[in-house]
């Protein structure tokens, strides 16, 4: 009887073949997603949920109005809203950034005192409506002094702007007649930045993101100091597709003199984005 001996299964020939091809399956998955550092194109498009604090004086010709803490009057402190940011690099260590969102919000409340809003006065026991409507603009550029693969370190030199429009009405009874107070402030505030920026590429589809920029300055009418702090996650599905999340601490404090707001702003934000992100 002829006995046929069985080949087995894995010889060590076939075992190194496989582990080879393993080992370039992975190599090849690997190299499918942009390492880091190396995307050109990135834009971000999502939703932001932020809780503001702000405080609002508007002065008149000859006095100075009554400070306002405008989520104490009424205004929700959280609002969500669409949020748009993009980064270009145009060379190696070269980035230019941009990120946008916008806000709006109103509500009431009834003072025990005597309010002043520019040169009107609305008087103790009035319903004091607020509206505030924002829109925040971050421009920057960065180079890298540091990068590789894994790491990458740059300065920042940026542009904050920002949007603000208030509108303080007051309505009641005065002396037995009904009366109504208003008052609007409208005002843009573009402060310069520097700061830094780190980026740590975790593997070729993920990134943790931070930067810290701000600064105090004068330009034209506006006289104060603007402070950024962000920390973000990228997840990459796919080659050019994933998803983020970041947070983003924001900090102005101003005085401006313009015809048509006269006072101090001082605004603070924390901020959570989720988006989707693409990347080339």
């Amino acid at each position: 009887m002829n006995h046929t001996m069985k080949q087995p299964l894995f010889t060590p020939s076939r075992l190194s073949l496989a582990v080879c091809a393993l080992v370039l399956a992975q190599s090849a998955l690997a190299q499918d997603f942009i390492k880091g550092g190396q995307d050109k194109f990135t834009l971000n498009i999502g939703g932001i949920v932020n809780d503001f604090d702000t405080g609002v004086a508007l002065n008149g010709a000859t006095s100075g109005g009554t400070p306002l803490n405008m989520e104490g009057n009424g205004l929700t402190n959280r609002t969500s809203s669409l949020m748009l940011s993009g980064t270009w690099r145009a060379a190696e260590n070269h980035r230019f950034d941009l990120l946008y969102f916008g806000a709006s919000r109103s509500g009431s409340h009834q003072y025990a005192s005597d309010v002043t809003v520019g040169d009107n006065v609305i008087p103790a026991g009035f319903t004091v409506n607020a509206e505030a409507k924002s829109d925040y603009f971050l421009a920057d550029y960065r180079y890298s002094f540091y990068k590789t693969n894994a790491f990458e370190l740059g300065g920042v030199l940026g542009f904050y702007g920002s949007n603000f429009d208030f509108t303080v009405t007051g309505t009641g009874t005065n002396g037995g007649t009904s009366k109504t107070v208003s008052a609007t402030a409208s005002t843009t505030v573009p402060l310069p930045v520097l700061g830094l920026s780190a980026d740590w590429y975790v593997a070729p589809r993920w990134k943790v993101s931070s930067a810290l920029m701000g600064l105090s300055a004068k330009v034209g009418d506006v006289d104060g100091s603007v402070r950024v702090f962000q920390l973000g996650t990228d997840y990459m599905f796919t080659r050019n597709w994933g998803m983020g999340l970041s947070y983003m601490s924001s900090r102005l404090n101003v005085d401006v003199t313009k015809s048509d707001f006269n006072g101090h702003l001082d605004w603070n934000s924390n901020a959570f984005m989720l988006y989707a992100t693409l990347k080339y």
